[in-house]
């Protein structure tokens, strides 16, 4: 989908083709034809991006991989080797029979190889690493057509260049991603959690600071909603939480629960609980979670947030008309984070915007996914520069795993420097010296000024 900003910019193209494409072999011919009559490639796989990256602005031809769907696996190198277009839910729907799961978990069932042009991550980034740390290798076809393998499948390879590295996150920019192998983990066999709640945002921030620091090894998701996202959750989702500050937590171990998984789960949760208290957590309220099953209805209220979002002021007036989200996506070190997120918090309510706050709190990321309508653009825009800024300002970043896109050009020329964006323009004009590959995105062809709208970008 296109970015919920609504920034279209003038003189847009229509694409002039789009191309479902099966094989490695025929995304290669493809771009070769592309190459030959300098026409752009648009990369799109399950289209759950936000910022606009699999918008073919320029027009061209959108290429769509979302049918490259071969699955392997190699249980003794503990990877699984898929296409591009495989999603998320299907990967683990196919490793659930061999007892293992890859790890990142984003809200949505994005494809896996969008997850890594992007560096998506989601709920259990705290415990399995975001995207870019469980792309072992991958295939990737090159401006010029060529396919290449960015590295082998084995533990350590010191042979060169991380190209690897180079393609992640590059959301079609440098190449078209066909092929993935990733790292996989033992499904967990003990699963518990809670729901807790705090009178303030900072409070339950600080909890999570302070259980970050406390080793908790089977803590796999800490998330965090604020009021307002408990509030619509409970009317999207049918909850009865209590509409204050919540922290969702599960705690897993690879052993079963008569095996040591539950002593150990159990042991790690009591200690959070002891940290929360000391944060002036509602004790009497917390809700605890024994097993799998229980779990499953909380992970889904958390999930939907964004759907939520588009409903609350519908909620609150009565109408339940849905609106445009615009959805903030910064990440900020854990050392700044209750600072942080308590003063995201005072912008939206000096502003008098709603804001439903969904956040990977542990690891200092979290989302503001802000109901907007045409009226209330422009302010809205001012406060997404408050927003980003104030992250950038303690040492964050524009985005933690929803990419640049179009959304967020203008912002990573002063998260990075001009210095840096130069570097990365001066790799994208050796590999793509054309700018035939998803052009427009990520960073802009010419200085960074250029970035900073859609309306300024130079022509192919």
């Amino acid at each position: 989908m296109g970015n919920a900003h609504g920034r279209k910019g003038g003189g847009e193209q229509h694409m002039e083709a789009v191309v479902r494409v099966k094989t490695t072999r025929e995304v290669e011919n493809i771009v070769r034809a592309c190459a030959e009559f300098k026409k752009p490639v648009v990369p799109r796989g399950a289209g759950t991006g936000l910022e606009g990256g699999c918008v073919a602005y320029f027009g061209g031809v959108v290429l769509d991989v979302s049918l490259l769907k071969t699955m392997s696996m190699d249980e003794m190198q503990r990877t699984a080797t898929v296409g591009a277009g495989v999603l998320k839910n299907e990967l683990n729907t196919f490793l659930e029979p061999y007892g293992f799961i890859f790890g990142p978990d984003p809200s949505s069932n994005p494809s896996v190889g969008g997850m890594a042009s992007t560096g998506g991550s989601g709920l259990s980034t705290l415990k399995y690493g975001t995207s870019k740390e469980n792309i072992v290798s991958m295939k990737v076809v090159t401006p010029k057509g060529e396919c290449i393998e960015t590295r082998r499948n084995v533990r350590k390879s010191s042979t060169g260049y991380e190209l690897n590295a180079l393609f992640l996150g590059a959301e079609g920019t440098l190449g078209v991603i066909t092929e993935l192998t990733v790292k996989l983990f033992p499904i967990p066999k003990t699963r518990v959690g809670a729901v807790v709640q705090f009178e303030t945002v900072r409070d339950a921030a600080e909890t999570v600071v302070l259980a970050r620091n406390a080793n908790l090894e089977t803590l796999l998701r800490c998330e965090m909603l604020n009021s307002e996202g408990v509030q619509v959750s409970n009317v999207v989702f049918k909850t009865k939480m209590i509409e204050t500050p919540t922290l969702f937590l599960e705690f897993v171990d690879s052993k079963l629960p008569d095996e040591g998984g539950y002593e150990r789960a159990k042991a790690d949760y009591d200690r959070f609980i002891e940290l929360a208290t000391s944060k002036n957590c509602r004790k009497s309220t917390i809700q605890f979670a024994k097993n799998a099953d229980e779990l499953d209805s909380i992970w889904e209220a958390r999930r939907g947030c964004y759907l939520g979002a588009m409903r609350y002021r519908g909620i609150q007036l009565g109408t339940h008309k849905k609106e445009k989200v615009y959805v903030g996506d910064v990440c900020v070190p854990i050392s700044k984070l209750a600072d942080s997120i308590a003063n995201a918090e005072r912008l939206f309510k000096r502003a008098r915007f709603p804001c439903v706050m969904c956040c990977h709190i542990a690891d200092g990321n979290y989302h503001c996914l802000i109901p907007f309508n045409d009226d209330n653009e422009k302010e809205l825009h001012k406060l997404e520069e408050e927003l980003v800024n104030a992250a950038l300002d303690v040492g964050g970043v524009a985005s933690g795993e929803h990419g640049v896109g179009v959304g967020k050009m203008k912002h990573i020329v002063r998260e990075h420097g001009e210095a840096h964006i130069d570097i990365q323009r001066s790799i994208k004009k050796a590999l793509d010296p054309l700018n035939i590959m998803n052009p427009g995105k990520v960073i802009s062809w010419t200085s960074p000024s250029s970035s900073s709208s859609l309306r300024s970008r130079s022509k192919l």
